[in-house]
């Protein structure tokens, strides 16, 4: 199997770095991105397996860089990451596959994420 590739947008350096290692170690490679400016600029030059986009972030919002992304390819699967669980609705409304809440904890969601890739 090709290594596969994401593109994973947070402001918060820690949270990036964090996932960003869990990935690696899954053998995913990761873009990051520390706006969604900076995401969708990544999105234009390069092909991505999944995007995983924080919904706050400076420039353009998650469910924004969603919207751009669907326009392009309505197929890839999109996550959100969240710690308002009252976005999940214009989450879900922006065309994304699924919500995380923050904080990530456990294995669930590096396990989604896997699923996603195959």
């Amino acid at each position: 199997m090709a290594e596969k590739r994401v593109l994973y947008a947070e402001d918060e350096f820690t949270n990036r770095k964090l996932l960003e290692i869990k990935l690696k170690n899954h053998g995913i490679s990761c873009d990051l991105a520390q706006d969604g400016l900076k995401a969708l600029e990544l999105f234009e030059k390069n092909q991505y397996d999944l995007v995983i986009l924080d919904q706050y972030m400076p420039g353009m919002n998650g469910d924004q860089v969603a919207r751009k992304i669907r326009e392009q390819k309505p197929d890839l699967p999109l996550i959100a990451i969240t710690s308002d669980d009252g976005e999940i609705q214009r989450l879900n409304e922006a065309g994304f596959n699924e919500v995380f809440i923050k904080p990530l904890r456990g294995q669930h969601y590096i396990d989604s994420i896997k699923n996603y890739l195959t």
